[in-house]
């Protein structure tokens, strides 16, 4: 279970690298237009906008699975090893908690989108798919952070 995590989190991190580049590439694209030729790419700010949601939650599950988020330690080294276990299993269940919840409104907004026929200003995209392959990339961090709390982190000595 755990190889497969892996395996979908690398790819949906490959995934949010190939959105980077895109959003860099058109950033760039716009500045240069904009501050050069007195001609903006028009359509920039809402591909942005949806390519930082992506962006953000194709990451996730990598982050989660390497226990990547941000944490504050200051009482860790004060305390015994039983009681930093069970700080680290209070922290992988207020994360799962966290990322299901997220990932339950956004699957709730998507299907809500879809209904609405909600579209982007400038290109009539719909906003939908965009937010099912974020509401598919937070699922997938709520498992990876559901299964932390099977499987504790190895304690480091120092």
């Amino acid at each position: 279970m755990n190889s497969f995590l892996k395996r979908v989190s690398n790819v949906l991190a490959g995934f949010a690298c190939v959105v980077l580049v895109l959003v860099m590439v058109l950033t760039f694209a716009d500045v240069v237009g904009r501050y050069f030729f007195n001609a903006p790419v028009t359509f920039a700010v809402e591909l942005i906008q949806l390519g930082m949601g992506l962006l953000v939650l194709f990451g996730l599950a990598i982050t989660t699975l390497e226990r990547g988020h941000i944490a504050v330690d200051i009482v860790d080294s004060m305390v015994p090893p039983m009681v930093r276990k069970i700080f680290a299993g209070i922290a992988a269940l207020s994360g799962a908690a966290f990322i299901s919840l997220i990932a339950w409104r956004l699957w709730d907004r998507g299907i809500n989108f879809y209904g609405d026929g909600l579209a982007t200003d400038v290109l009539f995209l719909p906003v939908w798919p965009i937010v099912m392959l974020m509401a598919f990339a937070a699922s997938l961090a709520a498992v990876v952070a559901l299964v932390q709390i099977i499987r504790p982190p190895v304690e480091h000595t120092d």
